[in-house]
């Protein structure tokens, strides 16, 4: 047990140790994101299925809304959840699945990289990881790595795109349950 007088403690000394918690709450929250807000897009009787788990900041926003714009002539339906929604999430219901996060503490955000490390069939993921310098990688994934400037967007679409149109060309049918006798 730490025991600190405060009249033995100089000014200065008090200063900075009032000062840490308050430096750990201002980097906690440059680095936490909002939350995404959930909400569906096109008819669930098609055969694909995108699932977008994001989280809530104007470049993601922007992001999505983009991705969304490129399905819709598509007539692909397309869901849209927070990526603390993952938890339960099952991959094989999904044609492809779009997970847009931020790098935290130097590590992608905990549920997002919990639920990439669950998915088996890598080739249904597209992984768009933002962090300050924009070179965030997971070992082992493909990930496109982007800082958050709202004016990028047009490039990260871009990129994402002929991802997609490869997740839904490989699963344009769907795959047909095995018979019973």
């Amino acid at each position: 047990m730490l025991r600190i007088k405060l009249g033995s403690v100089s000014k200065g000394k008090t200063a900075v140790l009032l000062m840490v918690p308050g430096l750990l709450a201002a980097a906690a929250c440059q680095h936490s994101m909002g939350v995404a807000q959930s909400f569906a897009v096109g008819d669930t009787s098609v055969p694909q299925h995108i699932l977008i788990a994001t989280q809530g900041s104007p470049f993601k926003d922007a992001l999505v809304a983009g991705i969304i714009d490129y399905l819709r002539p598509r007539g692909v339906y397309v869901k849209v959840i927070d990526v603390t929604a993952l938890v339960g999430i099952q991959p094989r219901d999904w044609t492809g699945i779009i997970v847009v996060n931020t790098w935290e503490f130097h590590k992608p955000q905990a549920d997002a990289k919990a639920f990439i490390d669950h998915v088996q069939d890598k080739t249904k993921l597209i992984v768009v990881m933002t962090s300050g310098s924009g070179q965030a990688k997971i070992p082992g994934v493909d990930v496109i790595s982007a800082a958050s400037v709202v004016t990028d967007v047009p490039a990260r679409l871009a990129q994402i795109r002929p991802r997609l149109d490869a997740v839904l060309a490989d699963r344009a049918t769907p795959q047909p349950s095995p018979a019973t006798f």
